[in-house]
C-alpha cells in the first residue's frame, strides 16, 4: 500500500476552499515532520527541521494517516500552528503559556471550519483513491 500521498486530495481541497470562504487562513500543502512529544524542540533540531525543508513540526500526524489509508478511509490533516518553535533567530523560545493561548484562538477557528465543512463531505465513489488503497496490496 502506498503512503506517498497519505491525505485525501478531495477532502483537502474541500477543507482549503471552505477555510477560504470563512476567511480562515489555510495553507494547501507542505511537509510535516512528526516528532515524539509532548515536548519542545532544541535549537539544533529546529534548525535541522528548517534545513530539511519541513514546514510543520507535529506530534500527532502519525500513525493516523497510515491507519486511515489501511482502512481505506478519506483522511486529511488540519494542523493548528501555534508557534515558530525556536526557529526564529534572536527570538525567545516559545512557552507553554503562549502555545495554549494560540491553541485556544485556533480551536475556535477549527470548530467553525469543521461545522461548515462536515455537511459538504460526500461519500467517495467506488473508484476513489482512498477507497481503493489496498487494491493489489494484499499478498
Amino acid at each position: 500500500m502506498s503512503a506517498a500521498d497519505p491525505y485525501c486530495p478531495d477532502l483537502r481541497a474541500l477543507l482549503v476552499e471552505t477555510a477560504g470562504d470563512l476567511g480562515i487562513r489555510a495553507r494547501n500543502g507542505g511537509t510535516v515532520v512528526v516528532i515524539q512529544g509532548p515536548r519542545f524542540s532544541t535549537r539544533s533540531e529546529s534548525k535541522w527541521f528548517q534545513e530539511m525543508g519541513w514546514d510543520t513540526i507535529n506530534m500527532t500526524a502519525y500513525p493516523e494517516g497510515y491507519l486511515a489509508r489501511e482502512l481505506e478511509l478519506c483522511y486529511a490533516n488540519i494542523s493548528m500552528v501555534t508557534d515558530h518553535d525556536v526557529g526564529v533567530e534572536g527570538a525567545e523560545p516559545v512557552s507553554h503559556e503562549q502555545v495554549v493561548t494560540v491553541f485556544e484562538e485556533n480551536n475556535a477557528k477549527l470548530r467553525e471550519l469543521l461545522f461548515a465543512v462536515i455537511p459538504k463531505i460526500e461519500p467517495p465513489g467506488s473508484d476513489h483513491l482512498c477507497v481503493t488503497a489496498l487494491r493489489g496490496a494484499r499478498m
